[in-house]
């Protein structure tokens, strides 16, 4: 089963840092976007199921990047690996 690489463990990372310095009004994330962010946080192996879903996401969720900002797309898209994780998810799947 793929892992996370170390840069997406580190965009995970911060953006849980990122999340948790904010006011409720602030903090960005469903729960399931929360939860990857955990997973890939702690470089625990996830189902090719899941580099499929980080793939179509991060594919999506681009558009709501802003590096350096704090806004709840820019928490989502490093919480699901950020740019590395965009590059990981294409390479396993072929794309």
């Amino acid at each position: 089963m793929p892992k996370p690489n170390k840069s997406m463990q580190s965009n995970a990372r911060r953006a849980l840092k990122i999340r948790s310095a904010l006011p409720r009004s602030q903090k960005g994330m469903t729960p399931v976007g929360l939860a990857r962010a955990n997973q890939f946080a702690k470089g625990e192996n996830v189902s090719i199921k899941t580099v499929k879903r980080t793939y179509s996401y991060l594919s999506r969720a681009k558009a709501y990047y802003k590096p350096g900002s704090k806004t709840a797309g820019t928490q989502a898209y490093l919480g699901w690996g950020g740019d590395a994780g965009l590059r990981w998810a294409r390479k396993i799947l072929g794309k």
